[in-house]
C-alpha cells in the first residue's frame, strides 16, 4: 500500500491544479447511466452532490434508462438511434460487440490525447491496463475509461471466485481444507455421507453454488484458461475450454455427480439460490465470487442473516483455487483489469468530456479515492494510519447510500474493494477485520501464480472469430458431467462439435490477427 501511496503522490506533484481544470462558474448538464442502482442528484438536500457540483460544475442527471441493468440490446439500440447518455457504464469483456462494433461503427467516442495528458494519474491507469492497451493498438485510441474492481492492482491479481466452505465441518470430521480436486471430492464426499452436523440424519451435502460459469475458472488449475484464448509454448493458439488438460477435472466432477455430493441442480444454479442453500446449514461448500464485499455479503447478509445468533466467521472458511495434483501450486485465472468501463456519447462535447476525466482524476488522487466512503470528519477519521468509521451512539455507522443517494458517481475508477481490502481502513460495519484477514489469506493463494488469458483475440472484430462465443461449453460440461458415457469420449465428442461449429475456422484467424499485433 504505501508503495502505491508514493506513486500516487509522485503523479500528483505532476498534475496540473485541479481548480484550472474544473468548476468555472458554469454548471454542466451530464446524463449519466449508473452501473450500480440508480441514484438520485438532489445538490439541495445531499452534501455529496453538492460538493462534486460545487468542486466540478457538473449536474449528473440518471438517464431514464439504466442500460448497464438492462440487456445488451437495449443498449445497442439506443447505441444505433443515439439516445445514449453522455456516460455510461459497459461490460465491455462480457459483450464485446463494446469494442468490435461500437468502435468501428463510431457509435462511441474516442478520448482525445491531448485531453488524457492533462491527467496523468487516468493516463498512467490506461498505460497500465492490458485491455486499454490492446484496444489502443487495434483501433488507434483510447474509447473507454478502466474501471477495474479494484483501483490497487496488487491486491486482485487473480479472479476474484472461491468455494465458501463449512470449516466446523471439517473439524468435526477431522479433515483438512481442500487444495486439489480430489480432495475437494473426498471433502464433499464426506460432507454428504458422513453426518457432519451431528444430527443423526442423512441430510447434508457437499457442493452448491452458482453453476458451471464460474467453477470453469477453477479449471485454471491445468495451467490453462478454460474460459479464454490461450497461446501454447510453441506459439500456436486454441481456446482453453477444448484443451484436453480439462478431461481429468471432469472426471473428479462426475464422480461426485455419481455419488451425490454434487447440487444436482448445480448446472442451472444461480448465486441466490446457492447462496440459500448453504445459509441454510444443507450444503457444506458454495461458489460464489470472494473478494472483501463478497466475503462480508456471505457471511453477514446470507449466512449470518439465516444463522444470527452464532458468529459466522467461526463457520465459514474460503478455497480461493485449486491445483491438479498435491504440492503443486493452486492456480486461478488472472484478473483482467477492466471486465466494466466507463464509455462516452460520440456526441458529447469536448467540454464535458473534459470536465468528467478532471472528476474522475480527482477520484483517483489520494484524497478523491476516500470520497466513496464519505466525508472526513463526518463519515469517517484518521487515526494514525488508521482510516476508521465515525459511529453514533448506537455504535452505528453512516448508510451512506441513504444518507447521500448520490453516491453511486463516486464509483466510476473502481467497484472500490481495494478500500474493502485494506486491513487499516475500517469499511465494514461487521465482522471487519474477519473479512480483511480472509480476504488477504485468499488473495495471497489466488496471486502466487495466475493464469494470464490473453485480451487480443476477445477483441477481434471478425464473425469468424466471434460466432463461435454462441458455444455454450458451461451447458457442455454439464452434459459431460450428468453423463453415462466415458467422460474422455463425451468430451473427444464435444471437441469436435465445437470444431465443426466454427472453432476450426476460428484458429487461424487468431493466428492471423496475432501475428499483425505481435501477441
Amino acid at each position: 500500500m504505501k508503495r502505491l501511496l508514493s506513486i500516487l503522490l509522485a503523479l500528483m506533484l505532476l498534475a496540473p491544479a485541479l481548480s484550472s481544470l474544473a468548476y468555472d462558474g458554469e454548471i454542466l448538464d451530464l446524463t449519466v447511466d449508473s452501473d450500480a442502482d440508480p441514484f438520485v442528484w438532489d445538490p439541495s438536500t445531499d452534501k455529496m452532490a453538492a460538493y462534486i457540483q460545487d468542486k466540478f460544475g457538473l449536474n449528473m442527471m440518471q438517464s431514464t434508462t439504466n442500460f448497464y441493468n438492462n440487456d445488451f440490446s437495449v443498449t445497442q439500440l439506443a447505441a444505433v438511434d443515439g439516445s445514449l447518455p453522455d456516460v455510461f457504464c459497459a461490460d465491455i469483456l462480457y459483450y464485446t460487440e463494446f469494442i468490435t462494433q461500437f468502435i468501428p461503427e463510431e457509435l462511441v467516442a474516442q478520448i482525445p490525447d491531448e485531453l488524457i495528458e492533462k491527467y496523468p494519474l487516468t493516463k498512467a491507469r490506461l498505460e497500465n491496463d492490458a485491455v486499454a492497451q490492446t484496444v489502443r493498438g487495434m483501433y488507434g485510441g483510447y474509447y473507454f475509461l478502466p474501471k477495474p474492481d479494484s483501483a490497487d492492482p496488487e491486491i486482485y491479481k487473480a479472479e476474484r471466485k472461491g468455494m465458501f466452505i463449512r470449516k466446523d465441518w471439517l473439524e468435526k470430521l477431522g479433515l483438512e481444507m481442500p487444495t486439489t480436486w480430489e480432495d475437494l471430492y473426498k471433502v464433499c464426499h464426506a460432507f454428504t455421507y458422513d453426518d457432519p452436523d451431528g444430527n443423526g440424519v442423512n441430510d447434508t451435502y457437499g457442493l452448491t453454488g452458482d453453476g458451471m460459469g464460474t467453477l470453469r475458472y477453477f479449471f485454471s488449475s491445468t495451467g490453462v484458461s478454460n474460459r479464454y484464448w490461450n497461446k501454447a509454448e510453441d506459439g500456436s493458439w486454441f481456446f482453453g475450454a477444448l484443451d484436453d488438460r480439462n478431461i481429468e477435472v471432469l472426471e473428479w466432477l462426475r464422480k461426485m455427480y455419481e455419488d451425490g455430493s454434487i447440487d444436482p441442480d448445480f448446472g442451472a444454479s444461480t448465486w441466490k439460490t446457492g447462496l440459500q442453500k448453504f445459509s441454510s446449514n444443507t450444503f457444506g461448500v458454495c461458489l460464489r465470487n470472494a473478494d472483501a464485499a463478497w466475503i462480508n455479503g456471505v457471511a453477514v447478509q446470507y449466512y449470518g442473516a439465516a444463522n444470527p445468533d452464532v458468529n459466522p466467521f467461526d463457520r465459514l472458511d474460503l478455497i480461493p483455487a485449486l491445483a491438479m495434483k498435491e504440492g503443486e501450486t493452486p492456480r486461478m485465472d488472472g484478473y483482467l483489469s477492466c471486465m466494466v468501463a466507463t464509455m462516452f456519447n460520440p456526441d458529447i462535447t469536448e467540454e464535458k468530456l473534459d470536465r468528467f476525466l478532471a472528476y474522475y482524476e480527482y477520484l483517483l488522487s489520494e484524497e478523491g479515492r476516500y470520497l466513496l466512503m464519505g466525508f472526513e470528519g463526518e463519515d469517517w477519521k484518521r487515526e494514525g494510519d488508521q482510516i476508521r468509521l465515525i459511529r453514533d451512539e448506537n455504535g452505528n455507522a453512516s448508510n451512506l447510500a441513504t444518507k447521500y443517494p448520490s453516491i453511486p458517481v463516486t464509483h466510476w475508477t473502481s467497484w472500490g474493494f481495494e478500500m474493502q481490502a485494506y486491513e487499516n481502513v475500517e469499511y465494514f460495519d461487521e465482522y471487519n477485520d474477519e473479512t480483511k484477514a480472509l480476504n488477504a489469506r485468499a488473495c495471497a493463494i489466488r496471486n502466487e501464480d495466475p493464469v494470464w488469458p490473453e485480451v487480443g483475440p476477445m477483441l477481434i472484430d471478425d464473425t469468424t472469430v466471434t460466432d463461435v462465443s454462441a458455444f455454450n461449453f458451461s451447458s457442455e460440461y454439464w452434459l459431460i458431467i450428468t453423463g453415462t458415457e466415458p467422460v474422455a469420449d463425451m468430451f473427444a465428442a464435444m471437441k469436435q462439435n465445437a470444431m465443426s461449429s466454427g472453432f476450426e475456422a476460428a484458429y487461424p484467424v487468431v493466428a492471423e490477427y496475432a501475428e499483425k499485433y505481435g501477441w
